[in-house]
Protein backbone atom coordinates (compact mmCIF):
# COMPACT_ATOMS: atom_id res chain seq x y z
CA UNK A 1 0.00 0.00 0.00
CA UNK A 2 3.02 2.62 0.80
CA UNK A 3 3.55 2.37 -3.04
CA UNK A 4 0.19 3.11 -3.77
CA UNK A 5 0.18 5.91 -1.74
CA UNK A 6 3.45 7.05 -3.03
CA UNK A 7 1.35 7.58 -6.73
CA UNK A 8 2.32 10.23 -9.10
CA UNK A 9 -0.14 9.80 -11.23
CA UNK A 10 -3.87 8.71 -11.32
CA UNK A 11 -5.87 8.13 -14.67
CA UNK A 12 -9.06 6.72 -15.06
CA UNK A 13 -9.66 5.18 -19.06
CA UNK A 14 -12.09 3.03 -20.93
CA UNK A 15 -15.45 3.93 -20.68
CA UNK A 16 -17.66 6.63 -18.39
CA UNK A 17 -17.64 5.78 -14.58
CA UNK A 18 -21.15 5.31 -13.45
CA UNK A 19 -21.47 7.96 -10.18
CA UNK A 20 -20.73 7.79 -7.48
CA UNK A 21 -17.32 6.65 -8.06
CA UNK A 22 -14.63 6.22 -5.39
CA UNK A 23 -12.72 9.60 -5.66
CA UNK A 24 -8.58 8.14 -4.50
CA UNK A 25 -7.82 11.71 -3.99
CA UNK A 26 -6.26 10.51 -0.95
CA UNK A 27 -2.78 10.07 -2.89
CA UNK A 28 -0.99 13.52 -1.80
CA UNK A 29 1.80 13.47 -4.00
CA UNK A 30 -0.27 12.79 -7.18
CA UNK A 31 1.08 15.31 -10.12
CA UNK A 32 -1.21 14.03 -12.95
CA UNK A 33 -5.49 13.43 -12.50
CA UNK A 34 -6.90 12.75 -15.68
CA UNK A 35 -10.22 11.72 -14.26
CA UNK A 36 -12.23 12.91 -17.43
CA UNK A 37 -14.59 9.94 -17.71
CA UNK A 38 -15.46 10.61 -14.69
CA UNK A 39 -18.91 12.66 -14.20
CA UNK A 40 -18.60 14.95 -10.60
CA UNK A 41 -21.81 16.61 -9.18
CA UNK A 42 -20.29 17.98 -6.78
CA UNK A 43 -16.53 19.82 -6.27
CA UNK A 44 -14.23 17.53 -5.70
CA UNK A 45 -12.58 19.41 -2.57
CA UNK A 46 -10.25 17.03 -1.79
CA UNK A 47 -8.02 17.89 -4.90
CA UNK A 48 -7.14 21.52 -3.79
CA UNK A 49 -5.01 19.37 -1.41
CA UNK A 50 -2.48 18.16 -3.98
CA UNK A 51 -0.03 20.53 -3.89
CA UNK A 52 1.83 18.62 -6.25
CA UNK A 53 -0.50 18.41 -8.62
CA UNK A 54 0.17 20.04 -12.31
CA UNK A 55 -2.51 18.03 -14.88
CA UNK A 56 -5.81 18.40 -13.67
CA UNK A 57 -8.97 17.08 -15.92
CA UNK A 58 -11.96 16.31 -14.96
CA UNK A 59 -15.96 16.64 -15.83
CA UNK A 60 -17.97 18.76 -13.63
CA UNK A 61 -20.38 21.36 -14.84
CA UNK A 62 -20.98 23.72 -11.61
CA UNK A 63 -18.60 26.67 -10.72
CA UNK A 64 -14.75 26.01 -8.85
CA UNK A 65 -14.19 27.10 -5.72
CA UNK A 66 -12.03 29.86 -5.05
CA UNK A 67 -9.75 27.34 -3.21
CA UNK A 68 -8.49 25.87 -6.65
CA UNK A 69 -5.90 28.79 -6.88
CA UNK A 70 -4.21 26.67 -3.94
CA UNK A 71 -2.66 24.63 -6.54
CA UNK A 72 0.16 26.30 -7.26
CA UNK A 73 1.79 24.13 -9.08
CA UNK A 74 -1.24 23.70 -11.34
CA UNK A 75 0.12 23.51 -15.08
CA UNK A 76 -2.76 22.45 -17.08
CA UNK A 77 -6.32 22.76 -16.08
CA UNK A 78 -9.14 21.29 -18.26
CA UNK A 79 -12.70 21.25 -17.41
CA UNK A 80 -14.97 19.45 -19.18
CA UNK A 81 -19.24 19.78 -18.98
CA UNK A 82 -21.82 16.76 -19.47
CA UNK A 83 -25.37 17.12 -21.28
CA UNK A 84 -27.39 19.29 -19.17
CA UNK A 85 -31.27 20.94 -18.97
CA UNK A 86 -29.36 24.21 -17.50
CA UNK A 87 -29.16 26.97 -19.78
CA UNK A 88 -26.09 27.83 -21.24
CA UNK A 89 -26.50 31.28 -19.71
CA UNK A 90 -26.82 29.91 -16.44
CA UNK A 91 -23.08 28.02 -16.70
CA UNK A 92 -21.87 31.05 -18.98
CA UNK A 93 -19.02 31.39 -16.28
CA UNK A 94 -17.81 28.92 -13.82
CA UNK A 95 -13.88 29.94 -13.58
CA UNK A 96 -13.20 31.75 -10.29
CA UNK A 97 -11.59 35.32 -10.14
CA UNK A 98 -8.80 33.16 -8.62
CA UNK A 99 -7.99 31.98 -11.37
CA UNK A 100 -5.89 34.76 -12.31
CA UNK A 101 -3.63 34.14 -9.27
CA UNK A 102 -2.22 30.46 -10.92
CA UNK A 103 0.69 31.41 -12.27
CA UNK A 104 2.25 28.48 -13.07
CA UNK A 105 -0.93 27.91 -15.68
CA UNK A 106 -0.07 26.66 -18.94
CA UNK A 107 -2.71 25.22 -20.59
CA UNK A 108 -6.47 26.16 -19.83
CA UNK A 109 -9.24 24.72 -21.23
CA UNK A 110 -13.06 25.23 -20.71
CA UNK A 111 -16.48 25.06 -22.31
CA UNK A 112 -17.49 28.32 -23.47
CA UNK A 113 -17.04 30.03 -20.22
CA UNK A 114 -16.46 33.91 -19.85
CA UNK A 115 -12.94 34.18 -17.98
CA UNK A 116 -13.46 36.47 -14.67
CA UNK A 117 -12.49 40.29 -15.27
CA UNK A 118 -8.98 40.06 -14.72
CA UNK A 119 -8.66 43.61 -12.47
CA UNK A 120 -6.01 45.72 -12.65
CA UNK A 121 -3.98 44.38 -10.13
CA UNK A 122 -3.93 40.97 -11.18
CA UNK A 123 -0.29 40.00 -12.63
CA UNK A 124 -0.24 38.55 -16.25
CA UNK A 125 0.02 34.70 -16.51
CA UNK A 126 3.58 34.95 -18.19
CA UNK A 127 2.96 30.84 -18.88
CA UNK A 128 -0.12 30.20 -20.02
CA UNK A 129 0.21 29.41 -23.78
CA UNK A 130 -3.01 27.41 -24.74
CA UNK A 131 -6.49 28.76 -23.78
CA UNK A 132 -9.84 26.79 -25.41
CA UNK A 133 -13.17 26.87 -25.22
CA UNK A 134 -13.17 30.40 -23.73
CA UNK A 135 -16.70 32.23 -24.63
CA UNK A 136 -16.27 35.90 -27.68
CA UNK A 137 -17.02 37.90 -24.65
CA UNK A 138 -13.76 37.17 -22.82
CA UNK A 139 -11.95 38.18 -26.14
CA UNK A 140 -11.11 41.59 -24.71
CA UNK A 141 -8.06 43.57 -25.16
CA UNK A 142 -7.81 43.49 -21.47
CA UNK A 143 -7.86 39.73 -21.11
CA UNK A 144 -5.10 39.45 -23.66
CA UNK A 145 -2.80 41.70 -21.94
CA UNK A 146 -2.87 39.40 -19.01
CA UNK A 147 -1.94 36.32 -21.35
CA UNK A 148 1.11 38.29 -23.08
CA UNK A 149 2.66 34.57 -24.30
CA UNK A 150 -0.54 33.08 -25.53
CA UNK A 151 -0.09 30.90 -28.68
CA UNK A 152 -3.11 28.81 -29.45
CA UNK A 153 -6.64 30.07 -28.50
CA UNK A 154 -9.96 28.11 -28.78
CA UNK A 155 -13.13 30.40 -28.79
CA UNK A 156 -16.42 29.04 -28.12
CA UNK A 157 -19.83 31.18 -29.40
CA UNK A 158 -23.47 30.87 -28.53
CA UNK A 159 -24.97 32.35 -30.84
CA UNK A 160 -28.16 32.79 -29.76
CA UNK A 161 -26.51 34.84 -26.78
CA UNK A 162 -23.70 36.66 -28.74
CA UNK A 163 -25.61 37.98 -32.13
CA UNK A 164 -26.78 41.01 -30.53
CA UNK A 165 -23.19 42.15 -30.03
CA UNK A 166 -21.37 40.56 -33.03
CA UNK A 167 -20.02 37.80 -31.81
CA UNK A 168 -16.82 38.06 -34.65
CA UNK A 169 -15.61 41.11 -32.91
CA UNK A 170 -13.77 38.57 -30.71
CA UNK A 171 -10.88 38.68 -33.62
CA UNK A 172 -10.58 42.38 -33.01
CA UNK A 173 -7.94 41.89 -30.11
CA UNK A 174 -6.04 38.98 -30.86
CA UNK A 175 -2.42 38.69 -29.70
CA UNK A 176 -0.26 39.06 -32.84
CA UNK A 177 1.93 35.99 -31.77
CA UNK A 178 -1.51 33.85 -32.32
CA UNK A 179 0.09 30.47 -33.75
CA UNK A 180 -3.50 28.71 -33.75
CA UNK A 181 -6.60 29.47 -33.94
CA UNK A 182 -10.21 27.36 -33.38
CA UNK A 183 -13.45 29.61 -33.59
CA UNK A 184 -16.88 26.92 -32.98
CA UNK A 185 -20.63 28.39 -33.51
CA UNK A 186 -21.79 25.55 -31.32
CA UNK A 187 -25.55 26.29 -32.63
CA UNK A 188 -24.99 27.72 -35.97
CA UNK A 189 -27.93 29.59 -38.12
CA UNK A 190 -27.91 28.51 -42.25
CA UNK A 191 -27.39 32.32 -42.73
CA UNK A 192 -23.97 33.87 -44.02
CA UNK A 193 -22.70 35.89 -41.06
CA UNK A 194 -20.94 39.03 -41.26
CA UNK A 195 -17.31 39.70 -42.91
CA UNK A 196 -14.45 38.79 -41.10
CA UNK A 197 -12.38 41.51 -39.52
CA UNK A 198 -9.31 42.38 -41.40
CA UNK A 199 -7.33 42.32 -38.28
CA UNK A 200 -6.75 38.76 -38.18
CA UNK A 201 -5.11 38.91 -41.52
CA UNK A 202 -2.63 40.59 -39.85
CA UNK A 203 -1.63 37.74 -37.84
CA UNK A 204 1.47 36.74 -39.36
CA UNK A 205 3.18 33.55 -37.41
CA UNK A 206 -0.90 32.17 -37.54
CA UNK A 207 -0.11 28.17 -38.74
CA UNK A 208 -3.05 26.67 -37.72
CA UNK A 209 -7.35 27.85 -38.25
CA UNK A 210 -10.04 25.59 -37.78
CA UNK A 211 -13.56 27.50 -38.54
CA UNK A 212 -16.54 25.60 -37.58
CA UNK A 213 -20.52 27.27 -38.63
CA UNK A 214 -19.51 30.74 -39.11
CA UNK A 215 -20.98 30.94 -41.89
CA UNK A 216 -18.51 33.00 -44.39
CA UNK A 217 -18.92 33.72 -47.73
CA UNK A 218 -16.40 31.80 -49.71
CA UNK A 219 -14.59 35.12 -50.69
CA UNK A 220 -13.48 35.59 -47.54
CA UNK A 221 -11.29 32.47 -47.71
CA UNK A 222 -8.96 34.55 -50.75
CA UNK A 223 -7.63 36.25 -47.60
CA UNK A 224 -6.23 33.34 -45.52
CA UNK A 225 -3.86 33.18 -48.83
CA UNK A 226 -1.79 36.31 -47.51
CA UNK A 227 -0.93 34.47 -44.04
CA UNK A 228 2.68 34.01 -44.97
CA UNK A 229 3.33 30.86 -42.34
CA UNK A 230 -0.45 28.89 -42.84
CA UNK A 231 0.23 25.05 -42.81
CA UNK A 232 -3.08 23.77 -41.64
CA UNK A 233 -6.64 25.10 -42.78
CA UNK A 234 -10.17 23.26 -41.28
CA UNK A 235 -13.33 24.13 -42.30
CA UNK A 236 -16.09 22.65 -40.81
CA UNK A 237 -19.91 22.31 -40.31
CA UNK A 238 -20.72 25.25 -43.05
CA UNK A 239 -17.59 27.63 -41.29
CA UNK A 240 -18.24 28.91 -45.31
CA UNK A 241 -21.67 29.12 -47.22
CA UNK A 242 -22.47 29.18 -51.29
CA UNK A 243 -22.25 27.28 -54.16
CA UNK A 244 -18.91 28.17 -55.82
CA UNK A 245 -15.02 28.49 -54.17
CA UNK A 246 -12.67 30.44 -56.25
CA UNK A 247 -9.21 29.44 -55.50
CA UNK A 248 -8.41 31.08 -58.80
CA UNK A 249 -5.63 33.46 -58.87
CA UNK A 250 -4.87 32.74 -54.93
CA UNK A 251 -1.85 31.15 -53.46
CA UNK A 252 -1.66 29.36 -50.08
CA UNK A 253 2.23 29.50 -50.12
CA UNK A 254 2.67 27.28 -47.24
CA UNK A 255 -0.54 25.37 -46.76
CA UNK A 256 0.23 21.49 -45.89
CA UNK A 257 -3.30 20.25 -44.87
CA UNK A 258 -6.73 21.53 -46.11
CA UNK A 259 -10.19 19.75 -44.37
CA UNK A 260 -13.75 20.72 -45.85
CA UNK A 261 -16.06 18.51 -43.99
CA UNK A 262 -19.90 19.45 -44.09
CA UNK A 263 -19.91 22.72 -46.58
CA UNK A 264 -22.23 23.29 -48.86
CA UNK A 265 -19.67 23.99 -51.99
CA UNK A 266 -20.68 22.78 -55.34
CA UNK A 267 -17.75 24.05 -57.79
CA UNK A 268 -14.55 24.65 -56.69
CA UNK A 269 -12.23 26.18 -58.77
CA UNK A 270 -8.45 26.40 -58.77
CA UNK A 271 -5.21 26.92 -61.01
CA UNK A 272 -1.83 24.69 -60.48
CA UNK A 273 -0.57 27.08 -58.39
CA UNK A 274 -2.71 27.34 -55.58
CA UNK A 275 -1.34 25.09 -53.08
CA UNK A 276 2.00 24.54 -53.91
CA UNK A 277 3.11 22.92 -50.67
CA UNK A 278 0.15 20.91 -49.84
CA UNK A 279 0.51 17.44 -48.63
CA UNK A 280 -3.02 16.62 -47.63
CA UNK A 281 -6.49 16.84 -48.81
CA UNK A 282 -9.58 15.40 -46.80
CA UNK A 283 -12.66 16.05 -48.15
CA UNK A 284 -16.04 14.62 -45.12
CA UNK A 285 -19.23 15.11 -46.02
CA UNK A 286 -19.36 17.57 -48.76
CA UNK A 287 -22.18 16.16 -50.31
CA UNK A 288 -23.12 18.93 -53.09
CA UNK A 289 -19.38 19.23 -54.42
CA UNK A 290 -19.30 17.84 -57.77
CA UNK A 291 -15.31 17.03 -58.05
CA UNK A 292 -12.01 17.66 -57.10
CA UNK A 293 -10.41 20.38 -59.17
CA UNK A 294 -8.77 19.15 -62.21
CA UNK A 295 -5.49 21.75 -61.08
CA UNK A 296 -4.61 19.43 -58.45
CA UNK A 297 -2.97 17.19 -61.54
CA UNK A 298 -0.94 19.86 -62.82
CA UNK A 299 -0.31 21.25 -59.70
CA UNK A 300 2.26 17.93 -58.74
CA UNK A 301 2.94 18.00 -63.15
CA UNK A 302 4.63 20.77 -62.83
CA UNK A 303 6.03 20.88 -59.85
CA UNK A 304 9.57 19.84 -59.25
CA UNK A 305 8.77 18.11 -56.25
CA UNK A 306 5.90 17.09 -56.08
CA UNK A 307 4.44 17.24 -52.44
CA UNK A 308 0.68 15.94 -52.44
CA UNK A 309 0.30 12.38 -51.21
CA UNK A 310 -3.00 11.70 -49.48
CA UNK A 311 -6.35 12.39 -50.77
CA UNK A 312 -8.85 11.27 -48.14
CA UNK A 313 -12.46 10.94 -48.48
CA UNK A 314 -15.44 10.43 -46.41
CA UNK A 315 -19.30 10.10 -47.82
CA UNK A 316 -19.15 12.26 -50.97
CA UNK A 317 -20.39 11.76 -53.84
CA UNK A 318 -18.72 8.89 -56.71
CA UNK A 319 -18.28 11.92 -59.10
CA UNK A 320 -15.54 13.48 -56.55
CA UNK A 321 -14.00 10.02 -56.23
CA UNK A 322 -13.66 9.37 -59.47
CA UNK A 323 -11.97 13.21 -59.78
CA UNK A 324 -9.27 11.76 -57.43
CA UNK A 325 -8.41 8.77 -58.95
CA UNK A 326 -8.02 10.47 -62.09
CA UNK A 327 -5.63 12.51 -60.92
CA UNK A 328 -3.73 9.50 -59.48
CA UNK A 329 -3.88 7.90 -62.49
CA UNK A 330 -2.69 11.18 -64.49
CA UNK A 331 0.22 10.43 -61.72
CA UNK A 332 1.32 7.26 -61.95
CA UNK A 333 1.22 7.72 -65.86
CA UNK A 334 3.81 10.64 -65.24
CA UNK A 335 6.24 8.15 -62.77
CA UNK A 336 4.73 9.52 -59.46
CA UNK A 337 3.23 6.84 -57.81
CA UNK A 338 3.43 8.56 -54.30
CA UNK A 339 -0.20 10.02 -54.14
CA UNK A 340 -3.31 8.02 -52.49
CA UNK A 341 -6.65 8.41 -52.35
CA UNK A 342 -8.69 6.56 -49.59
CA UNK A 343 -12.28 6.70 -49.75
CA UNK A 344 -14.85 5.70 -47.11
CA UNK A 345 -18.34 5.05 -47.25
CA UNK A 346 -20.92 4.67 -44.74
CA UNK A 347 -23.36 3.65 -47.13
CA UNK A 348 -21.87 0.36 -47.65
CA UNK A 349 -19.45 0.63 -45.14
CA UNK A 350 -16.20 0.25 -47.09
CA UNK A 351 -13.25 1.37 -47.49
CA UNK A 352 -11.31 1.50 -50.65
CA UNK A 353 -7.35 2.78 -51.03
CA UNK A 354 -5.80 2.97 -54.50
Amino acid sequence: MASVSNARSFLCTGPHHEYPVPKCLGFHLLKVLDAATIRFYEFPIEVVELIYLRYLSFTYNGKLPASISKIQNLEYLIVHQYLSILSFEACRSYLPMEIWNMKKLRHLQVMGSDLPDPGSNSVPLYHLSTLLGISARSCTKKVFEKIPNLRRLGIQIELALDVPTKPLCCFDHLPYQLESLKCVIVNPKVVVAERLPVSIFELRYLRKVTLTGLGLPWHDMRSFGKLPRLEVLKLRCNACRGRVWETNEVRFQELRYLLLEDVDVENWHADCYSFPLLEQLSIRHCYKLKKIPSEFGKMLRFGTNPTLKKIKLVDCGESVVASAKQIVDEQVELGNELLQVYVESSADDRKLKS
